[in-house]
């Protein structure tokens, strides 16, 4: 069964409890597609128009609850959201026999469980985040601080959080460097040294979580590969627009990596048992 974490928690208990009933449904697709039917068809057109009508559902309120609190980052959600109906639209059981139908729902749920872990992950969980940029200056600092609230006791895992906080506020100060005018480069630079330093930390933490067999370690190595292909994607085809608007941009990925990071650090990081 699919597993909604902690870290999948973005804060507004509205849209928390859509998403768990999102992943309530998945897990009771899986259980219903492996029952005995005589109409695995009939079944799992019940299953994707369920799923279907929900999902849009929960979009319609998500993007409502954005527009009310002029969130900026409603642009972006309604493009990925369009893009998930498409794709979703495009699966079709016409015609199919029962064995069909059932690859088809397991291959639909996949592809579900997937979107959903990335899309909350990296997308919801910026929903009512104000950027950093429009805080007053004790609140940018205070974020950008990595202070002992994001302590694990573990040492190497603290100066690795520690390592990341400063790459981080490199990306802030360069925001800030009034007199650099082309920072096309450097954001490259600060990019490449941040993709380069976290897949070399999650290396690092789940080897740790290997040696003590932490039961978390499935969870985190999701969350792992997540926060590293938007790194990735970021870096191959968000390149013109970090050229053609790179005020924007900057402010966009300091909230994002800001984000991400304390929220992992503080739900998932944080259980971590020591030695």
């Amino acid at each position: 069964m699919y597993q909604f974490t902690d870290d999948c928690y973005i804060g507004i208990p509205e849209l928390d409890q859509e998403h768990l009933k999102l992943f309530q449904m998945l897990n009771d697709a899986v259980s219903a597609m492996k029952q005995p039917s005589t109409d695995k068809v009939a079944l799992a057109n019940q299953l994707l128009n369920g799923l279907k009508d929900y999902t849009i559902t929960h979009f319609t309120h998500e993007e409502a609850y954005m527009e009310k609190h002029n969130d900026p980052e409603l642009p972006q959600q309604k493009k990925e959201h369009a893009a998930f109906i498409t794709k979703v639209n495009s699966y079709s059981l016409e015609n199919c026999t029962n064995e069909t139908a059932e690859q088809i729902m397991q291959e639909l749920i996949s592809f579900l469980v997937r979107w959903l872990y990335r899309h909350i992950l990296s997308s919801d969980m910026m929903i009512g985040k104000l950027p950093v940029y429009t805080e007053k200056q004790k609140a940018i600092e205070e974020a950008l601080t990595f202070s002992s609230k994001y302590y694990t006791n573990i040492a190497f895992i603290d100066e690795e959080h520690k390592k990341l906080f400063d790459i981080i506020r490199e990306a802030y100060l360069l925001i800030e460097d009034q007199f650099l005018h082309d920072k096309y480069d450097k954001i490259i630079e600060i990019l490449n040294k941040l993709k380069d330093y976290t897949t070399f930390h999650f290396q690092h933490e789940e080897s740790y979580m290997e040696k003590i067999h932490y039961s978390g370690l499935d969870i985190q190595r999701r969350a792992h590969t997540i926060f590293v292909d938007r790194l990735v994607e970021i870096t191959y085809t968000d390149l013109n627009k970090i050229d053609e608007n790179q005020e924007e941009y900057l402010h966009e990925l300091l909230d994002f990596l800001l984000t991400w990071l304390s929220n992992h650090i503080l739900k998932l990081d944080s259980q971590i048992p020591s030695e």
